[in-house]
């Protein structure tokens, strides 16, 4: 056998092959990750709108699709992942957080506002506020909720979940809204 049909190879091209695999691995998990959290997150919005849902899935699956969109793109920026992933992943995975918290600064910036029991109080839809929930970075202690024609109960449930309470019902422009907060009692 002629030395030159040996295989060889440098301890670059290992070096190499580790990092690409490495890579390769981490994406895979990234992938899994992604696919757990639109599986739980269609599944959680189906559950929360109910029969409403059977009635124009198709309707509701698009705009279920463009909810993920921007879920997803803020969680490859590392917003309303939890601590234990960002630390599997490392700082250099996620992409700028700071492009997308500007973003959703401008979004609520541009959401209606009204002055309310002597406070500045940022009118939110149902859709909005879950959102903006199921990524983690709602932070409002109180603000007015749009029901959208959802049941109250329902919602009261869901908002518990995120530690808020009803406070009040309103009725503005003929519609029914809650005044909702973080606090036992207003």
């Amino acid at each position: 056998m002629n030395q030159d049909d040996v295989f060889k190879i440098t301890s670059e091209e290992i070096s190499s092959l580790i990092k690409d695999n490495k890579s390769w691995i981490v994406n895979k998990d990234w992938d899994m990750y992604i696919f757990t959290k639109k599986g739980n997150y269609i599944s959680d919005r189906k559950m929360t709108i109910g029969l409403e849902y059977e009635y124009n899935s198709a309707m509701w699956d698009e705009i279920f699709l463009r909810e993920w969109m921007v879920m997803e793109e803020r969680l490859s920026a590392g917003l309303g992942v939890e601590q234990e992933v960002l630390t599997k992943f490392g700082d250099g995975f996620f992409k700028s957080q700071d492009e997308l918290l500007e973003e959703v600064r401008e979004l609520t910036n541009q959401l209606e506002t009204m002055t309310y029991k002597e406070r500045q109080v940022t009118i939110y839809t149902y859709e909005d506020f879950n959102m903006l929930s199921n990524q983690g970075i709602f932070r409002d202690p109180y603000f007015i909720l749009d029901l959208q024609r959802k049941w109250k109960k329902k919602i009261s449930d869901h908002l518990g979940m995120y530690g808020y309470t009803i406070i009040e019902t309103l009725h503005i422009g003929g519609e029914k809204y809650v005044f909702v907060s973080k606090e036992e009692s207003d």
